[in-house]
């Protein structure tokens, strides 16, 4: 069996998927923990020709590393970019932590998929598609066991895991006691990338939310002109129960979640409401045009919720 958890609750709900990762490793990777490994790193022509492939993650989430690495640097904390196959696209780490990192292979171009490096942070984020934390002695091979890793996986525009953000310490447990802390910075730069894929994938579409985000993914959604769907996050899609093939249908947002009898759909709803109105600037002519509704019935709506 894998170490126990930390008592923090936080922590604990990241380190729900050690288990299964350990079982998979034992089982179905047939890894010896005992024994080195070294990744695999590709040669700079691989690195550019596989790294192209995510040009639009780079672009999304580069600004964000550098301003997840000026919040954690303190802590000695490096920050890494993984495509959804595991392997590194970019790094922000100290200088003073170069050597090590590069004897770690923890650099651009190097593979950590969990079937060849066990149980880590953006191999196993990336299979288990949820958080992930692990602490001194929770990777499964032993050469980790100094490594602490914090990760959560990263979604495109149509809710498919596109690779990973990974905060790593080199010097054990010594961020565990932040450890909730650590991984809540690291949800919200995992969901503004996302956001910033979706923006981008939906350009000049409204862009409104269902509700708090309240994990990897942010419940967000687009909209054109005529108050048709075009677009969902992972986590939207989830809500709704909203497929590819339905989203092609073009739903109307409201009448959809008018539809829904769970108190989910009510909060969503008013979300949607509150959302519209402030991407309008407090136009409700202009809110109601999006939305695809008449003035009346959003006024109607805006009384019901009690938004002013």
């Amino acid at each position: 069996m894998p170490p126990s958890s930390s008592s923090s609750s936080a922590v604990a709900r990241h380190t729900s998927g050690l288990e299964t990762s350990w079982q998979r490793c034992a089982s179905a990777y047939n890894l010896d923990p005992a024994q080195g490994w070294v990744a695999d790193v590709l040669s700079g022509a691989e690195f550019r020709y596989l790294s192209a492939r995510s040009g639009l993650l780079l672009r999304a989430a580069t600004g964000e590393m550098r301003r997840l690495f000026s919040l954690v640097q303190g802590l000695g904390l490096m920050v890494l970019l993984a495509d959804a196959n595991a392997m590194i696209l970019a790094r922000a780490v100290d200088s003073t932590h170069v050597p090590v990192s590069r004897r770690m292979h923890l650099q651009k171009g190097a593979i950590w998929d969990e079937a060849v490096a066990g149980t880590n942070g953006v191999g196993t984020a990336v299979r288990e598609c949820r958080p992930i934390f692990l602490g001194q002695g929770e990777h499964w091979r032993y050469c980790f066991s100094l490594l602490a890793s914090y990760a959560v996986p990263l979604f495109d525009a149509q809710g498919g895991v596109v690779g990973a953000l990974n905060l790593a310490a080199l010097n054990g447990n010594s961020t565990r006691p932040l450890a909730p802390l650590v991984m809540e910075m690291l949800l919200q730069s995992g969901r503004r990338i996302e956001e910033a894929l979706f923006r981008d994938c939906h350009v000049g579409q409204s862009i409104l939310t269902l509700g708090t985000a309240e994990g990897c993914s942010s419940p967000l959604v687009s909209i054109n002109g005529c108050g048709e769907v075009t677009g969902a996050t992972r986590a939207a899609r989830a809500l709704i129960g909203w497929t590819d093939d339905k989203i092609a249908e073009r739903p109307k947002l409201l009448h959809e979640l008018e539809a829904g009898e769970a108190m989910s759909f009510q909060k969503a709803e008013e979300s949607v409401v509150r959302s519209a109105l402030v991407a309008s600037g407090g136009d409700v002519m202009a809110a109601a045009r999006s939305l695809g509704i008449s003035r009346a019935t959003l006024y109607r709506k805006m009384r019901a919720f009690g938004v002013t």
